[in-house]
Order: C-alpha cells, then structure tokens, then sequence
C-alpha cells in the first residue's frame, strides 16, 4: 500500500493540481464573475417630519430614484432585479447642505455573493414654505356598467379637498381625482375611492410631495335598469276654422330611457305635445327628446340613455275641411215643445229658397249622408199663431260641422172638428126634449 501511494508521487501532484486548475477554468467559462447595474430603485424618504415640525416643506431635486452597480458571479447577478433592493433617504441625516444620505441594501437570499456600489449616495432637496389650498374632486369613471343598466348618478358628498405641500407643488396641482372602476356593475353602491392629485397636463403628482385632506371620498353611485319606451305624439287646440289634423307622423318612435324599476314597470309610453295653434297649413318641428323628458318628465327622474339619438320629427297634417250642402225637407225636422190647439206647417220654401244644411268635415265622412242623419229640430215652446223664420238644430254629436239654415214656420188654430152623425142626433134629441 505505501508503494502504491509514493510510488510517482511528484506526477501525483502535478495530475491533481492540473485537475484543480482545469476545473476552476471550467467554472469560470460556465458561471464567471460579472458586473451589471441596476436602475430606478426607488429611493423610499422616513422622518421627514422633522422638517414639517419646523413650519417647511420640501422638494425633490434629485436622489428620488438611484442606480447600483453589483457584481458577482452570473448566475446570481443575472437574477437580481431592482426589487431586490432597497433605497432609504432618512431626514434625521439632513445635512445642512440640504443634502440626505441614501443606504441601499440588498434583501436577495444571495446578497452575501454580491457586491454593489450606489452610484447616487444622497438626495438633494430644496426647503420652501408650506402652503395650503383648496381644489376641486373630479370623478372619473373607469369601465361601463352591466349591458342593459345606466350609470344615473355618480355623485359624492365632498366636492372641495385640501391640498398641503410645498408651494410650488400645491400651485401645480390642477385638480384632484377620484377613479371609480364601474365595469360591470349593475347595483347602486357607496364605494370609498382614493384621492390623487394631477397637474395642468394631467399627469399624477407623486402622493409624498403632496398631502390631501381628506385622502378619499365616498362616491354615491345609482344604476337603473334600461328600458326602450314607445313614443306617442298628441295634439293641443285647435287647428284653424274649418280645418282637421290628419295622421300624425313622427320618427323616432321608441327612445331607451333609464329610472328606478318601479318608474319602468310603470311606464308604458311616453306623449309628446304639439300645439296647434289654429293651424291652417302642415305643422312640422323637430323636438329634443332629451331636453323634452326633462322638462315634462323630471318629476319621474327618467332620464335619456343615448343623448346623440335624441332628435325627434314631427308632421302634423292641417287639412282644409270639405263642405257639403244639403236640401232639408220639412219632414227631415222634428217640431217640439208645441201647442196641441195650434197647427205648425214647415214651408217647403222661404222666400222662394230651399232650407239648407251646410256639412263640413272629411271627405270619406261625407259620402252617402242626408239632411235626415242629424236630428234636425226647431223648438216653437212659446210661440203663438203667425209665420216666422225659426233656426234649425241638430241633435248630433259626431265629428263633423253642421251649420243648418232656418226655415219658415207656419202657426195657426187648428180648425173646429167636423161633429160627427151620432153627435148630430144626439144634439137633436137634446133639442126635442
């Protein structure tokens, strides 16, 4: 045995450290040490009420972000990312050069195989006066609501929010904004939404520049179902004297309108009005369904879903009535109100002219009519014996126009009745006796 490990033992060595040799040239072309830098951490400030204590805010100069160089072998730095590490600006290490110190670590399991070097070692701020003002919420809605629902109301209680900061910072910014994410949705709700602040360009401003009171704000949102209601067009007054609407035409004539359920349930129509205002010629007008609903219908809290869909036309036909003009004959006239003891005698002429009846209205209503179809009468209650010209009246209540003449009335005593025979014998035997 003790030849076997002494025998050659000089080329032994020489084989085991060629060996070592070979395998660290070997690790070293597989996994060599290597540099890298990683940017934007993100540098996270503490303790900065030290300087608010003292009445000032600040700025951000530069060091909000640092960069670091590491190296180590590869397989390690290759998986080390920016998240890997932490940045700390702490303002109990002001300097009164305005200048914070940045401690970077490294919280990756294989921190102890690396190094790195910040390239950025302190932040640099700017002290300024503290300023407060007051800008107004601004509600932004991210999404849309569940198909078939509309987002009636998107509402809060806080319209006005405190912005405290450095004066530069609170002069940039422009408004502030809640996001509300309503995709999907379909029931009302009271969602606490966060505040940010954003300047001229719309662009966010970082929330530890900034403090906002309060940081966010119940946003009231009320969602009703969708609904696509029949629209109806109707008519006020009168057209002109002698005149008839025809068939109302109108498009659209349905409108999608929202409310609460109950409102829907309900809701079988919508009318809208025209005037006629003793129209002699067509009517026609376009109408803002949107401005119209609210008008007439706010009381009801409906409200139109598509404003770009909301101009209605209307043509309301003014049609000039056809007149018809009718003979009346004495017996086309019922006599009331007489005198058993007088006789009444209807001429069949006045002063050599027939009585007439103006009828007017459409023309599919007049066809196949006579005098005889409107209860034509004259009254003679009170009227003792002579001739005179009585109007005639009518006993009609259907759509058409009658303007009936007069006609001229004969009234006399009805002659003594002719006795008849027995009545004769009968007054001889009271004249014998």
């Amino acid at each position: 045995m003790k030849n076997i490990f002494l025998h050659n033992v000089g080329l032994k060595l020489l084989s085991a450290l060629l060996a070592l040799l070979l395998w660290l040239t070997v690790m070293n072309v597989e996994d060599p040490t290597v540099t890298a830098t990683i940017t934007d951490i993100p540098v996270q400030i503490v303790n900065d009420d030290v300087i608010k204590s003292r009445g000032y805010s600040y700025n951000v100069e530069s060091g909000e972000k640092v960069d670091v160089k590491i190296k180590g072998r590869r397989s390690v730095v290759d998986n080390i990312t920016a998240e890997d590490f932490t940045a700390t600006a702490d303002f109990n290490a002001f300097s009164s050069m305005k200048m914070v110190p940045i401690e970077v670590n490294c919280i990756d399991e294989h921190a102890t195989e690396i190094t790195w070097t910040a390239k950025t070692d302190s932040m640099a701020i700017v002290l300024e006066a503290e300023d407060t003002a007051s800008k107004s919420i601004r509600i932004e809605r991210e999404g849309t609501v569940k198909e078939g629902y509309y987002l009636y109301e998107c509402t809060t209680d806080t319209s006005l929010v405190s912005v405290k900061g450095a004066a530069s910072q609170v002069a940039n910014v422009k408004e502030v904004v809640a996001k509300v994410d309503i995709e999907g949705i379909k029931d009302s709700g009271d969602p606490e939404i966060p505040l940010y602040a954003v300047d001229e360009e719309g662009q966010i401003i970082d929330a530890k520049k900034i403090t906002l009171v309060p940081d966010t704000v119940t946003v009231h949102l009320t969602i009703n179902p969708i609904k696509e209601i029949p629209l109806s067009v109707y008519t006020t007054g009168n057209p002109g004297l002698y005149y008839y609407v025809g068939d109302i035409e109108f498009a659209p004539e349905t409108i999608k309108v929202t409310a609460t359920a109950e409102v829907l349930n309900n809701l079988e129509k919508l009318d809208v009005e025209v005037k006629l205002g003793n129209a002699e010629e067509d009517i026609e007008s376009q109408i803002n369904l949107e401005e119209y609903i609210d008008q007439y219908y706010r009381h009801l809290g409906i409200k139109v879903v598509d404003s770009s869909a909301t101009m209605m036309g209307i043509k309301v036909p003014v049609i000039k009535m056809t007149e018809m003009t009718l003979d009346i004959k004495p017996e086309d006239i019922n006599i009331i109100g007489t005198d058993e003891s007088l006789k009444y005698t209807i001429q069949q002429q006045m002063y050599g002219f027939t009585p007439k009846i103006v009828v007017r209205g459409k023309a599919e209503e007049l066809e196949n009519i006579e005098a005889s179809d409107f209860g034509l009468f004259i009254n003679v209650t009170g009227l003792g014996k002579g001739s005179q010209s009585i109007q005639v009246e009518c006993n009609y209540d259907g759509d058409l126009i009658l303007e009936p003449g007069k006609v001229n009335l004969v009234i006399e005593e009805k002659p003594a009745p002719t006795p008849t025979e027995n009545e004769s014998n009968a007054n001889q035997d009271r004249e014998i006796q």
